[in-house]
């Protein structure tokens, strides 16, 4: 008898990370079993504007810059026509003397006061969706352009979560409007 087996479909979001978070552990035994003693925590605010830098207790920086409106092609998934898709420049730095691994970076997008979770949307005819990839070395920075997918009346109030490394390091945010007011510094 024939059987067709069909691959699954991989799931999306925080469900992505844990699985990836898990792989990491089982493949990666005393790498992830090293770098994952104690959670790292963020000092300062809780949340940031867009620019501002979060500096974890193990030295490691993450900057999210200014989202900027972002033009889709017509081949890209995850945006939806009439909403507006918003991307973010992230920047990690690392000025510890050991490699940080970026297979576990996780970041989010909500919008308005409801804190609506938005679609990632993934455009390879423009390089957007790969994130970060590989590691950053000792002394080195990496930045990685992702976007969302956010109705237009939810580009006043803007939420980027950033998690360094699911299993180590708690999560950061940003937020503002996808454009600066008039009259706001």
């Amino acid at each position: 008898m024939d059987t067709i087996h069909r691959p699954r479909a991989h799931p999306a979001g925080r469900r992505l990370a844990v699985y990836l978070a898990v792989a990491s552990m089982l493949t990666l035994g005393s790498t992830a079993t090293a770098t994952a003693g104690a959670v790292q925590h963020v000092a300062g605010r809780p949340t940031l504007t867009w620019g501002e830098t979060r500096t974890y207790d193990d030295g490691l920086q993450v900057t999210v810059a200014r989202p900027t409106a972002f033009t889709p092609s017509a081949t890209s998934a995850g945006h939806r026509s009439g909403h507006q898709a918003v991307a973010w420049k992230i920047t990690l730095k690392n000025p510890t003397g050991e490699p940080f691994e970026t297979a576990l970076v996780a970041v989010y997008a909500k919008y308005g006061q409801a804190g609506e979770q938005a679609e990632r949307v993934f455009d390879s005819a423009k390089a957007i969706g790969s994130g970060f990839e590989g590691s950053v070395g000792p002394g080195r920075s990496a930045t990685a352009t992702y976007v969302f997918d956010i109705p237009k009346a939810g580009t006043d109030l803007l939420d980027l979560e950033v998690v360094p490394h699911v299993i180590t390091h708690d999560g950061a945010h940003w937020t503002g409007p996808l454009s600066p007011r008039t009259g706001r510094g």
